[in-house]
């Protein structure tokens, strides 16, 4: 049966549905639970999100939830975000990627304590 959009308005039924919007971020740090995103607008705590992320030409999504919102600066939020294990990481996964990259990058640490 095929009905037009006035017959289910009309019946009473409500109907969900989603607005989304792309919003660019800034990676500051991420891990094996979750990232840390610096935006230009807020995100509702407890919101669920696609975080995708290109690196080394690659692209590397995840769905996660947003755990923490806090404005640092006018109009600057540092966003934390938590990965949501809705499939096993995948090549395309940014779960994928991080441990493939863990203990890949190397540096050092210079202090001025004596010893």
């Amino acid at each position: 049966m095929i009905h037009r959009f006035e017959d289910w308005r009309d019946r009473g039924r409500d109907e969900l549905g989603a607005v989304t919007a792309e919003i660019n971020v800034r990676v500051l740090n991420c891990g094996p639970t979750g990232c840390l995103v610096e935006s230009r607008r807020p995100l509702g705590v407890g919101s669920v999100a696609t975080l995708r992320i290109t690196f080394s030409g690659g692209d590397f999504e995840d769905v996660v939830q947003i755990v923490r919102c806090q404005e640092i600066a006018g109009g600057i939020y540092h966003v934390g975000a938590e990965f949501l294990a809705t499939a096993p990481p995948s090549v395309e996964s940014l779960r994928f990627l991080i441990r493939r990259e863990s203990g890949q990058i190397s540096g050092r640490v210079r202090t001025n304590e004596e010893q």
